[in-house]
């Protein structure tokens, strides 16, 4: 991992824990604090707005360690909003509405501002707005935001669960060689992780809705950034939905529960996954929240795995919802009578104990001896055809592949080594799968490393020349013997051995013709097999989508 990433998480997490303290005075002294009521489990008045430390460390690491792009201004600012609008509430105590429009406002400005919604809607005419996937974007961050707040009832909760899922989001952003979502889950995790060595039972300091709104927004964002450019639809929106299982199940649950008992939505009670852990399992406070934990590292391990085998990664999804399944049942979460997986169980066990279906009974009371033979040679007999019919299936479908017609890729080889080669690989897998930000990426970076690799390179040929916008070669050609390639002479064994992207967005530049096509900057880091002297080490590169395929039209510190 890179030694900044590491740096982002750990000054991030030393500035937070050298708050906290200054924090909890001031909460004392001010009187803001969670007072003792029939639903806490806190037995002593906590200060509350430990997450005023949580958004100065995360804003203080942003400055360090982010590079500022429209991307990162939009979440700045709209997690400003949320995070102000909860720190009013902690003082002076604000209606749900209110926090939910100031909720909305910051969806906005991500959408509107930063251009961040969920990708992959492909049945969508391409000229459409995002009308479906901006109403759905809107409804993910204001869900996630108050899912984590819902589950902030124990200490430590939510705040260790929130570690939990950045780091998820942080490791797969790197296996695609995103460092700057890296570094922003990071910087995150490194804010709260500082927080949490105050926050673990018995706290003392609470996140406050200033903290647990702040946290559920930023990771309601940073999700789509991590996952909205992956290889599949699951990954635009499934691989957020499982790793944040937890605080969705919860919340999701609540919702029912609340609805079936005619409660409000408002109404808080003691029937969360973490307060059936705590009292109906009696497993106390600290094993509650570390079980909690487990079932989060799961769910992430679940779609990390997804990631490299979606079959391995589908199978530990069902399972472990099968798991929690039985367990909203079996501690009536929703309420006493909802018990529909034991039921079906209960259907071939027979026991008294659990649940049954009453008209099933009385056939099975009624029945003869001859009958019940008769009724399990049936059973059986189902259960060969089902076999026998998914076999036939299977067999059917490896004799009669299904054969996709590969779409002809319109990038070309322009030079060969093994890094190339590896970039080149992956670009075409990117076009024949339509991944436009992944394939916008994977040109920049083969342009970049061809580009300023010197080596192998022939009197006045230009590398990566075949990926400029063709109207701007020539130029191009002549401003790089003029600037970059000046260097040949001195460092004719040049060659670039790494690269990563730091930063990806949406750009603001325009050339002439072609005013209404999609442009973006890439920003990529590069390092070099020998040690080189006043040579760049980053590039940003303009890149814009014209007739089903991506030209550079621009290259900073060239």
């Amino acid at each position: 991992m890179n030694p900044s990433l590491i740096m982002s998480f750990v000054v991030t997490m030393m500035i937070t824990a050298l708050l906290i303290p200054v924090v909890i005075r001031l909460g004392k002294s001010l009187g803001i604090v969670a007072h003792k009521n029939k639903r806490t489990v806190h037995k002593i008045e906590v200060p509350r707005i430990g997450g005023y430390a949580i958004y100065i460390s995360s804003l203080m690491g942003a400055v360090i360690f982010l590079k500022t792009d429209p991307q990162i201004n939009a979440i700045l600012i709209a997690g400003f909003f949320v995070f102000f609008i909860g720190l009013y509430d902690d003082v002076h105590d604000l209606s749900p509405k209110t926090k939910l429009i100031v909720e909305l406002v910051a969806a906005l400005i991500v959408i509107g501002y930063g251009d961040i919604y969920l990708k992959g809607f492909d049945f969508m005419p391409s000229n459409w707005p995002p009308i479906i996937p901006a109403i759905i974007t809107v409804l993910w961050i204001v869900g996630i935001t108050n899912a984590i707040n819902l589950i902030d009832g124990l200490d430590g909760l939510s705040s260790g669960i929130s570690i939990i899922v950045l780091f998820t989001i942080s490791m797969t952003s790197l296996t695609s060689g995103r460092t700057d979502i890296a570094s922003l889950s990071l910087v995150l995790a490194g804010a709260i992780m500082g927080f949490l060595f105050y926050n673990f039972h018995p706290a003392k300091v609470f996140l406050g809705d200033c903290g647990a709104l702040y946290i559920g927004f930023m990771i309601s964002v940073i999700s789509l950034l991590g996952f909205g450019y992956n290889v599949s639809t699951f990954f635009t929106l499934g691989a957020p939905i499982v790793v944040l299982m937890v605080p969705i199940m919860d919340t999701l649950i609540a919702i029912i529960r609340r609805k079936v008992h005619h409660k409000k939505f408002s109404e808080a009670d003691r029937a969360h996954l973490h307060h059936n852990l705590m009292f109906k399992l009696k497993l106390g406070h600290r094993k509650s929240v570390i079980v909690l934990y487990g079932i989060t590292f799961l769910f992430s391990l679940t779609s990390y795995v997804y990631l490299y085998d979606s079959i391995l990664g589908t199978i530990m999804f069902i399972i472990l919802m099968l798991f929690f399944e039985l367990f909203v049942e079996l501690t009536g979460m929703v309420s006493r009578k909802y018990k529909p997986l034991l039921t079906i169980v209960n259907i071939f066990i027979h026991s008294d104990h659990l649940p049954k279906i009453k008209i099933l009974e009385r056939y099975r009371n009624k029945r003869t001896k001859k009958r019940v033979i008769i009724d399990r040679f049936i059973i059986l007999g189902c259960l060969l055809l089902v076999i026998g019919f998914s076999g036939t299936y299977m067999h059917l479908n490896q004799e009669k592949p299904v054969i996709k017609e590969k779409q002809t890729t319109p990038y070309i080889k322009t030079a060969s080594n093994e890094l190339l080669d590896e970039i080149y690989t992956r670009l075409d897998k990117a076009y024949q799968n339509r991944q436009l930000n992944e394939e916008c990426q994977l040109v920049a970076s083969y342009f970049a490393v061809d580009y300023f690799t010197l080596k192998d390179k022939e009197e006045n040929q230009i590398g990566g020349l075949d990926y400029i916008y063709p109207d701007l070669q020539s130029a191009f050609s002549s401003f790089a013997l003029k600037s970059f390639y000046v260097n040949k002479e001195e460092y004719p064994e040049l060659e670039v051995e790494d690269y990563e992207i730091i930063s990806f967005s949406p750009s603001k530049v325009v050339i002439e013709g072609l005013e209404n096509n999609e442009y973006y900057n890439v920003l990529i880091s590069l390092r070099y097999k020998q040690k080189v002297e006043s040579l760049p080490n980053s590039a940003n590169i303009v890149l814009v989508l014209n007739n089903d395929r991506f030209y550079v039209v621009g290259v900073d510190n060239a």
